[in-house]
């Protein structure tokens, strides 16, 4: 066996001793619940989303206690690993013997079947190269990185990321300190393939459980997705997200359907998870409110009823989403942290950096205008692009292809016209907030569940059906088309077979690599460099860094507007600590800089008189050592 191949083999291990001690801890909680699922495959699904949300808030709190050293995860995991297998072994499931209808298999769900198992060997292939995705190397991992670094949580000037909600960031602390980026990135990739068996669940147990039919169709559909196909893929938060969110309203269809009131104990487990996730999850618990007034008021529950169940869903929400906004709070006095800036302020930020990030957020779409929003769903469908400002992602034209046809179905379940809700106030929420393709991903699944249901639902009106079906085709083979091109564009299989080193692999994709290898290798443990326009990718630092998020020359800018003098530039760099500046030219002196003419010139002077050139590359990135000029200059 290669070296590659035993990493990817040790890798794979990692992970799936990592899986399985989430199930097991999860179900350890799940005996204490008193509930009863429908089938073994529900009860799994549940206990793998309470399980990471207890890896997760452990490395929370080894964080709040700086505890976050190598030999203190290692010690969470094994006694987690111990807890978990005498769950597994010794605890009797909690779920009932499945009498749901199961009809043979159709030659075409057996191949959307092979589908998915193509596209999982690919996504298998794509989680054994190293990490490239933006977020990924200014966030997601950069953070947790040098978390392990501080051995615990401090403020990161500069990483306004490092206090979003970090619940699945905790997760990639386990994976970097078990592997590398590649286990982080399987660990992301772990909760799309639990979100895409969550659908098969939810159509087996509720939506198609008369028939037992379709549940393959709506994991196809949603897998296909490009931008859920990349994502599952990267160490991102949005899988991870999509699958809390997701069980809390699976857990809410549940208590719709039995009202057994443990339910809405797990909606709000998972809320609160999903809050601790993104801060996009604290949506979910007002929509929840409101469908738990709306449903108890359906079926004429009491008053004192209902305020006991609004009640106990809150408790849990706060009690578990609470403990990142606590700590953003204590820490930068902002528990929105950037966001809000006007009413709760916050270190490390200003009203200028604000008001620029909410127009940065507004220019994602196609647009603002009463004219744009109408033409959203066409936009979406058929002008988004990966790696742009035009939605930053790709959905496909399925929904919009088939979608429509739901109007005009005979009967439609109760489940469904929750899901159907669920996805409305989700959807207008993302329009009126950040048009990107990424964070409306949650609103996928059950987008995908209802696509399939009005298929199905059609089949009294063949001719409809057939046109539908042909619909979904010409779709998936479209998605499939930027699926392989993006798979073409990775070429993973040439690194796992060894024959593109790790360096190679981050020079084709990443231009600005070897100045940060080189900033890893020449530069001591003690320098400090300022990144002007490196796009923020810390996780490839090994040395002490400083860079704006978003908008990067803002401290520069800063520095040089209020600054005199060459030297007065100088002095105030030296107070910070700084030994280098590295930047993208294109930015500083280029068609791209938001220098004004005299900070420009400024900056020229201060370079000319007071930094050394180390290394460039390409002619576009220039690492420079910060130094006193001879005494005649000063």
């Amino acid at each position: 066996m290669t070296g590659s191949g035993f990493h990817i083999l040790i890798n794979l291990s990692w992970l799936s001793v990592l899986f399985l001690t989430a199930l097991g801890l999860g179900r350890t909680v799940l005996t204490v619940s008193g509930i009863r699922f429908r089938s073994y495959g529900e009860e799994s699904l549940f206990s793998s989303g309470i399980g990471f949300g207890v890896l997760s808030y452990s490395v929370f709190l080894l964080g709040v206690c700086d505890g976050l050293y190598p030999i203190s995860i290692w010690l969470l995991l094994i006694i987690s690993l111990l807890i978990s297998a005498g769950s597994l072994i010794f605890s009797p499931p909690s779920s009932e013997r499945s009498e749901l209808k199961r009809s043979p298999g159709r030659p075409v769900d057996y191949l959307m079947l092979l589908l998915l198992g193509v596209l999982i060997l690919a996504g298998i292939c794509l989680i054994q190269t190293p990490a490239i995705g933006n977020d990924t190397l200014s966030y997601h991992l950069a953070v947790p990185k040098r978390f392990l670094q501080y051995h615990g949580f401090h403020f990161i000037p500069g990483n306004i990321f490092s206090h979003y909600p970090l619940g699945t960031e905790m997760l990639y602390i386990i994976g970097l300190v078990m592997g590398d980026d590649r286990t982080a990135k399987g660990i992301h990739a772990i909760f799309a393939l639990l979100t895409l068996f969550g659908i098969g669940q939810l159509m087996k147990n509720s939506i198609f459980r008369d028939t037992g039919n379709g549940s393959a169709f709506p994991v196809m559909l949603f897998f296909t997705i490009p931008s859920v196909f990349i994502t599952a893929h990267m160490a991102y938060s949005d899988l991870s997200y999509t699958l809390y969110t997701f069980l809390a309203v699976y857990a809410f269809l549940n208590w719709y359907d039995g009202k057994n009131d443990r339910w809405i104990a797990f909606c709000g487990v998972f809320s609160g998870l999903g809050v601790a996730t993104k801060y996009a999850g604290l949506l979910v618990p007002f929509m929840a409110i409101l469908g738990i007034l709306i449903v108890c008021r359906y079926d004429r529950i009491d008053n004192r009823q209902t305020l006991k169940l609004l009640l106990f869903y809150l408790v849990l929400t706060i009690i578990i989403g609470s403990p990142f906004y606590i700590r953003n709070w204590v820490v930068t006095g902002n528990p929105l942290y950037p966001f809000f800036y006007k009413i709760f302020g916050g270190i490390g930020w200003d009203i200028d950096q604000s008001r620029r990030y909410d127009l940065f957020h507004r220019g994602l779409g196609m647009g603002r205008e009463w004219v744009d929003y109408l033409m959203l769903p066409w936009n979406l469908s058929f002008h988004a692009k990966m790696n742009s400002p035009r939605f930053d992602g790709l959905l496909g034209p399925i929904f919009i292809w088939v979608l429509p046809f739901g109007l005009f179905m005979r009967r439609i379940k109760p489940e469904v016209k929750i899901m159907v809700a669920y996805c409305a106030i989700t959807s207008i929420f993302w329009a009126a907030s950040v048009q990107q393709v990424r964070y409306l991903i949650p609103a996928m699944p059950f987008l995908s569940i209802l696509a399939a249901y009005t298929v199905v639902d059609f089949g009294r009106i063949k001719s409809v059906q057939i046109l539908l079906i042909a619909s979904v085709v010409a779709g998936t083979l479209l998605n499939g088309y930027h699926i392989a091109d993006y798979l073409n564009r990775i070429r993973p299989i040439q690194f796992i077979m060894g024959s593109e080193t790790r360096e190679a692999f981050y020079n084709r994709h990443i231009p600005s690599y070897g100045m940060y290898r080189h900033i890893n290798t020449h530069l001591s443990t003690g320098s400090k460099t300022l990144l002007i326009y490196m796009k923020n990718f810390g996780y490839l630092s090994d040395r002490l860094y400083y860079s704006d998020s978003i908008f990067e020359s803002h401290m520069l800018e800063k520095i040089l507007s209020a600054a005199g003098t060459p030297k007065a530039v100088y002095s105030s760099l030296a107070e910070q600590k700084f030994t280098h500046i590295l930047y993208d030219i294109r930015y500083v002196f280029g068609n791209r800089s938001t220098f004004s003419e005299r900070n420009k010139s400024m900056f020229a002077l201060f370079q000319k008189q007071y930094l050394k050139l180390l290394r460039s590359d390409q002619k576009r990135y220039y690492l420079y050592e910060i130094q006193l000029p001879p005494a005649k200059l000063e």
